[in-house]
């Protein structure tokens, strides 16, 4: 699984999406107004952060195995699609969490991350602000996860920003309605393009 689009720096990356994904109609404001967001109305915010089995739980992604540690997830975004290689059914995904945690903020851009299969990236910036970037994932059996992990402290604060892709080879193929991942991922990518955090600059 190509993490290509992932390594183009974020103005190339905010254009790439709306060739084909649906434009963004919503807003979602959370976490008292410290997150903020726009999505397509065909995919709809959700406070459910279940992990899976090469996938932790919670509020951020940990790569290494450590806890995740005190913080809040503030949401979660998914989508099921037909995949690439048209074999099982691949979910794309995009979550947003905090913490004012000390222990969290003193190592937020480097807690979890340095996996034996993580590599750091370029620093991003998006929602004007310096995002600490890594690409992280793991398989196993017939599934694979791909992942795009952002960090960055504004205010005393730890955000993070995980962009997933959960592949499942051995799954049932998703519904005839489902979209293909090019699609849900373009979609995932929009949602990320339009982060800001740290309140209204």
């Amino acid at each position: 699984m190509s993490l290509f689009r992932y390594l183009l720096p974020l103005p190339l990356l905010v254009l790439l999406p709306f060739a084909t994904a649906t434009a963004a109609t919503k807003s979602f404001i959370g976490a008292g107004g410290m997150v903020r967001l726009s999505h397509p109305s065909s995919v709809s915010p959700t406070r459910t952060f279940a992990g899976r089995a090469l996938m932790n739980s919670g509020w951020r992604q940990m790569w290494d195995g450590t806890p995740v540690g005190r913080g809040v997830g503030v949401v979660r975004f998914w989508q099921i699609a037909r995949p690439r290689d048209g074999q099982g059914q691949v979910t794309e995904m995009l979550q947003v969490g905090f913490s004012r945690s000390a222990a969290v903020v003193a190592t937020c851009g480097t807690a979890g991350m340095t996996s034996g299969n993580g590599r750091r990236l370029p620093n991003r910036m998006l929602g004007g602000h310096r995002w600490t970037a890594y690409a992280n994932g793991d398989a196993g059996m017939s599934q694979s996860v791909a992942a795009i992990n952002l960090r960055t402290v504004v205010n005393g604060t730890c955000y993070t920003v995980d962009r997933i892709t959960y592949a499942v080879k051995a799954a049932a193929p998703p519904s005839r309605n489902a979209p293909d991942q090019a699609t849900a991922a373009a979609t995932m990518d929009a949602i990320l393009a339009t982060i800001h955090v740290g309140g209204r600059r």
